[in-house]
């Protein structure tokens, strides 16, 4: 990982640049590293199964926000936005789902 020193261009930068650099900020200083390789990387069964829920989720969410009637109707919790609470809301509904089987 290298240290990135006096450059206005690179600094306070953060995110991936294709598929080779990845720019991160850590402890208020920028770091440059190679793209990580999770090929290599094996998921339990769990894990891929909240994938899939939260894809679900996430495209619940997506429909509701893209609903102009939807979203003016849909109950925000706090300060949140729209999509954040649908996905919230999900994610609570399959968890009391699960734990009434």
């Amino acid at each position: 990982m290298a240290k990135v020193r006096n450059n206005i261009v690179l600094e306070n930068l953060s995110g991936a640049v294709g598929k080779k650099l990845v720019f991160k900020i850590i402890n208020g200083e920028t770091f440059a590293c190679k793209y990580p390789d999770r090929s290599q990387v094996k998921y339990t069964k769990e894990q891929l199964q909240y994938r899939e829920i939260f894809a679900k989720a996430s495209k619940y969410a997506s429909e509701i926000v893209k609903d102009p009637v939807k979203k003016k109707a849909y109950k925000v919790k706090r300060k949140t936005s729209v999509y954040h609470s649908a996905l919230k809301d999900y994610m609570a509904s399959y968890k009391k789902q699960n734990k009434q089987k």
